[in-house]
């Protein structure tokens, strides 16, 4: 049985991500693990506990507590029979322990999640405490990956240099429509799916199967008198079109978008106009979906230089 608490040197560096991921990998081998939040703010139900609930739910994990005020964080009685608790249930727990402080004072193995500049990771090292058997240091831009984890090679922890992922900053369909004052063309279907990629479908000199068949999970946005780019837009790896400007869509385009299940979102501004307006869509993204979670442990199984579990 383990107990393994995830702090962060931050607010906001991905803790709760690991913590879904770790979920995930676990059940993927047959497992079970337990989440616990121990405290919250309390004025409103914590964003976390509510998509770990569902996440546990869903693999059949463990129910997850009602965290308790974070006022009351000093009082970590109740906090000790909770884990033990949880331990007899799943045998692995994992904590979702406090940012840029030392963990909480119980008996664990401490996973700090650093995000920032990597020569100032030693010094969150330190504040993590003895018991700290881990390091990921998330987000690092994917140019200076390999760069960060050759500069953190001999350390006394194992160190895992997550690079930035567009998996992780992904939109859905619906709340690109939302963001851009869409309208829905047809009744769509696959509003969830994620967008990681914005592809402008202008007078381009390639094929449409060479321009359009590079990236997964892109958003094509493009004129709607444009049939032609539209169509040759609509492969595998488009989950829908913004089609810009006056006029309507035509037939044919409606069935083979129904065909492919490819939704067709509307504005009436240009194209330029509309690409412009997609300043401030990041503002919505929010790791907190499964389909996250599943990145995640991805990202984890991949760059991990320590089994996490064990």
């Amino acid at each position: 049985m383990a107990v393994l608490q995830i702090v962060g040197n931050q607010s906001g560096v991905g803790k709760t991500s690991l913590a879904s991921a770790l979920l995930v990998t676990a059940n993927n081998v047959g497992k079970k693990v337990a989440y616990y939040k121990p405290f919250a703010d309390g004025r409103t139900a914590d964003p976390d506990v509510v998509f770990m609930s569902d996440l546990s739910n869903s693999l059949g994990c463990p129910a997850v507590p009602t965290p308790g005020n974070k006022s009351d964080s000093g009082k970590l009685g109740p906090v000790k029979a909770e884990i033990s608790r949880l331990e007899l249930e799943a045998g692995t727990v994992v904590v979702e322990g406090p940012d840029g402080q030392a963990p909480y004072a119980f008996d664990s193995k401490v996973i700090l999640v650093y995000q920032g500049a990597s020569d100032a990771v030693l010094a969150s090292i330190a504040t993590a405490g003895p018991n700290l058997a881990a390091v990921i240091i998330n987000s690092v831009p994917i140019h200076r990956r390999d760069e960060v984890a050759r500069g953190l090679t001999g350390q006394s922890v194992p160190i895992t240099v997550l690079p930035e992922s567009r998996g992780m900053l992904a939109v859905t369909v619906e709340q690109l429509a939302k963001h851009l004052g869409g309208q829905w063309v047809l009744n769509a279907e696959n509003r969830n799916s994620p967008v990681e990629r914005i592809m402008i479908g202008g007078n381009i000199m390639d094929a449409g199967p060479t321009y359009f068949d590079r990236y997964r999970n892109q958003a094509v946005i493009t004129r709607v008198e444009r049939p032609d780019i539209q169509m040759a837009s609509m492969c595998e790896k488009t989950v829908c079109l913004v089609l810009t400007g006056p006029g309507e869509p035509t037939e044919y385009i409606k069935a083979e978008a129904l065909k492919r299940e490819i939704p067709l979102i509307q504005v009436r501004t240009n194209t330029h106009d509309t690409a412009e307006a997609l300043t401030g869509l990041l503002d919505q993204v929010d790791a907190r979906t499964a389909a996250k979670a599943n990145h995640f442990a991805d990202l984890i199984a991949r760059y991990a230089t320590t089994q996490i579990l064990d």
